[in-house]
């Protein structure tokens, strides 16, 4: 009989060409999940960074509805000159005489006391009663640096009262709802701020200053003269009439405690939010700015100080409408806003508007991502890729592109565009073009 030979029993496995193949499979698998999982992380960190962003506004617009005034942006101690200047017979009334552009990035000679932004008026709203309570705003006891009844500054580091935190302390205090978590520039336990209100028309109302956008750290300015608001054959408080119709929020002053009640500050000024006649949903309140946060040391843009949450300086408090529009994207001698580029052409708006976000320049949103200096770009900048989130007057919350047109945010950015002279005065925005 003749034995069949017997077969090799198949081995057990994959060949080489399967275990490519499998593996091309799962790296093709990962490469299309991978997007989508960065994706909607990223949609996560936004809406959470939306929902603390609602907070905040949700604080200001109570605070707004229990005093009949937004808070100031920032608050500065004037000082013997100003007093003096105020005083005379009579008044001197310029706001030059005020503390206020001497602590302008790159200003000399700093007057006064720095003593605390918008943040601190608002932590009752905040949950934050207890760090309300135990600010100091005037000294109780003297110090080395301050006398009784002196105003003290947000990073004074003494206990004015026993077993009280110092200024300092709770400034340094981590406020969840203060930050975004797509914040690159957070560190941990120092006070961060991802958020800044609207400033409007320049650095301050009074003697408005405006910025020149730069490509690379450092080269970023406050512009060299003041922003013209108003005809120069005007007195200065023509200027404000104009300024206040451009923001929400602005800088105010006030003097130590002591100086008589009849010595009155007039560049302060406040907005209601009957004053937001565009109407609460056209107007943005607040916007992110990852380089308005914490620095421990000094920058180029923060004078002497170290700057957190309560830090009052304007281009740590604020976002601004590019002075572009006042030089139609240039920067000559004389930023003149009065100059006819941004006044209305039948039911044309001016077309110098266009420039408050214009892509190709240095101050449109988000270009700040190019940037690592804190206070360097006082616009608004964010994390996220394609725009940013901005909180409105009626406490909702958008994510606005970062390419809307130039003219359209300009309009959402003033809260009486349709009350400002004729000169500069706008036209009715359309809500299609800014919302989703």
């Amino acid at each position: 009989m003749t034995l069949r030979p017997r077969r090799k029993a198949r081995s057990l496995g994959f060949t080489l060409i399967e275990l490519l193949v499998v593996i091309s499979i799962i790296g093709i698998l990962v490469g299309l999940l991978l997007p989508a999982i960065n994706a909607a992380r990223e949609a996560g960190r936004r809406t959470q960074c939306q929902s603390n962003m609602r907070n905040s506004v949700l604080a200001i617009l109570g605070y707004a509805n229990n005093k009949q005034s937004y808070p100031p942006s920032g608050v500065f101690a004037e000082d013997a000159t100003t007093l003096s200047a105020l005083s005379s017979i009579p008044p001197n009334t310029l706001p030059t005489n005020s503390v206020v552009p001497t602590w302008f990035p790159g200003g000399t000679s700093q007057r006064g006391v720095p003593m605390y932004s918008w943040v601190v008026p608002i932590l009752p709203y905040l949950d934050n009663q207890e760090l309300f309570n135990q600010w100091t705003m005037y000294a109780p006891t003297a110090s080395s640096t301050v006398p009784v009844g002196g105003a003290v500054a947000y990073n004074d580091q003494y206990n004015y009262i026993l077993g009280q935190a110092s200024n300092n302390k709770i400034a340094e205090t981590a406020i969840g709802v203060l930050r975004c978590p797509d914040d690159n520039t957070i560190q941990l336990n120092q006070g961060n701020l991802s958020y800044v209100v609207n400033g409007g028309g320049g650095l301050w109302h009074a003697l408005p200053v405006g910025w020149i956008g730069g490509q690379i750290d450092g080269s970023p300015t406050p512009t060299s003269g003041p922003l013209i608001w108003a005809p120069t054959s005007l007195p200065w408080p023509s200027t404000i009439g104009v300024t206040q119709k451009l923001g929400v929020m602005f800088i105010e002053t006030v003097f130590p405690q002591g100086v008589p009640n009849s010595v009155r500050i007039p560049w302060n000024i406040r907005s209601t939010p009957t004053s937001v006649v565009d109407g609460s949903s056209s107007t943005i309140l607040m916007s992110e700015n990852t380089l308005t946060g914490v620095s421990i040391s000094p920058t180029p843009y923060s004078d002497t100080l170290p700057t957190n949450w309560a830090c009052p300086l304007p281009n740590f408090t604020s976002f601004f409408m590019p002075s572009n529009v006042c030089g139609n994207g240039n920067f000559p001698s004389s930023l003149d806003c009065t100059s006819g580029g941004l006044a209305p052409q039948g039911d044309i708006d001016g077309l110098a508007w266009s420039f408050a976000n214009k892509l190709g320049t240095f101050t449109n949103i988000n270009f700040g991502q190019n940037l690592t200096i804190e206070g360097s770009f006082p616009f608004t900048n964010s994390a996220h890729p394609g725009g940013s989130n901005m909180g409105f007057c009626d406490g909702a919350v958008r994510f606005i592109s970062n390419t809307i047109d130039g003219t359209v945010y300009s309009k959402i950015i003033t809260p009486a565009g349709s009350k400002l002279p004729i000169y500069c005065k706008q036209l009715p925005v359309e809500q299609d073009a800014f919302t989703n």
